[in-house]
């Protein structure tokens, strides 16, 4: 799963896709975007990288622990199935 993180800075609308490994233990940004145009964080300043890096972090961490304001993709009613009638199918099995 990515997750799209955006923010403006002077002038400029930044867009980061990102996501995190469970190789690496840490996030890695799949794309970004500088005002539409594609960017690359390897373009970026030591300092630049690691204050991005941070809001990333911070993002992730306001996403996982549900500090954050961002809507749910999940419809629990939808896309969490019921368990009616699970009792009575499990009294019904014998063995």
């Amino acid at each position: 799963m990515t997750y799209l993180f955006e923010y403006t800075i002077l002038d400029d609308n930044i867009k980061v896709e990102y996501t995190f490994s469970t190789v690496t233990d840490g996030i890695k940004v799949i794309d970004m975007w500088v005002d539409d145009k594609p960017h690359d964080v390897n373009w970026m300043s030591p300092e630049g990288n690691k204050a991005l890096m941070a809001r990333l972090e911070n993002d992730m961490t306001d996403r996982m622990c549900g500090t954050g304001e961002y809507s749910s993709e999940i419809d629990l009613d939808r896309d969490m199935p019921g368990f009616e009638g699970t009792m009575e199918t499990l009294n019904g099995i014998t063995v």
